[in-house]
């Protein structure tokens, strides 16, 4: 009867605790549901944020993990300006530098045609008062035309080797202008790219919730199966393996 009695009494204690872990078990789940419900919320929220502003906008898409920066139309206008104004520069930069002795003739070229008129007329003149003096056929005459030539073509041999240092600074120049037009362009990028850190710190300044959501979520998980380890069957297996080892 000892035996019968001690499994009647082990039987009756399940029954009676039945109901108790049942509910100890459903309150585990109903309190891990919140708790996941809420870490996920703190995950959604810890993401980048999208900036926007008068000046471009910066948006995120955790989907496929990628980002997209932009400028506003008024500064997208000014971005590609620059970058074509910088093409203008650096082309005629690069027509003028591909040979420096070239370019420094092209530039004696385009002021000699401002010096030749009055070149020209200098020996004008000369020719008509040696005629009119009766010497332009004579050699004090011709002399005096070579000695004019020999001027002109001292000061043309001059304005020649100021010609190749006067192309060089236009060309370094036009180099200048290329370069600021860049750092223009490039520079603006930061504006979207300042959105898109603040976008980021927002949701890094959420991260430290997503990371105590998470441990909160595993502890909820913990909890469960400390409920059903409580459950009806685990309650009779353990007080039927204390009748046996009696």
């Amino acid at each position: 009867m000892g035996l019968f009695s001690d499994i009647i009494g082990q039987g009756l204690s399940f029954l009676g605790g039945r109901s108790d872990s049942r509910a100890a078990s459903s309150a585990a789940q109903a309190n891990a549901a919140a708790l996941t419900q809420n870490a996920d919320k703190a995950l959604d929220a810890a993401q980048p944020w999208n900036i926007g502003s008068i000046g471009g906008t910066a948006s995120f898409d955790p989907d496929s993990n990628t980002g997209m920066l932009g400028l506003s139309p008024e500064l997208q206008n000014i971005y590609q300006g620059s970058l074509d104004r910088s093409n203008v520069w650096g082309g005629q930069a690069q027509e003028f530098g591909s040979d420096p002795f070239a370019a420094g003739n092209r530039y004696y070229e385009q002021q000699q045609q401002y010096f030749q008129p009055q070149e020209d007329q200098l020996r004008t003149d000369a020719e008509t008062r040696l005629l009119a003096q009766g010497r332009l056929g004579s050699t004090g005459g011709q002399r005096a035309l070579g000695q004019l030539d020999e001027s002109i073509m001292s000061n043309q041999n001059l304005r020649r080797n100021q010609s190749m240092g006067q192309a060089q600074g236009m060309i370094e120049s036009l180099l200048n202008r290329e370069t600021s037009d860049i750092g223009q362009a490039t520079g603006m990028l930061n504006i979207p790219m300042q959105q898109a850190l603040l976008g980021r710190g927002i949701g890094g300044d959420l991260g430290g919730q997503a990371a105590a959501g998470l441990s909160t979520r595993q502890n909820a998980a913990g909890l469960i199966g400390q409920a059903n380890m409580g459950s009806e069957s685990g309650a009779a297996l353990r007080g039927l393996s204390g009748l046996f080892r009696k």
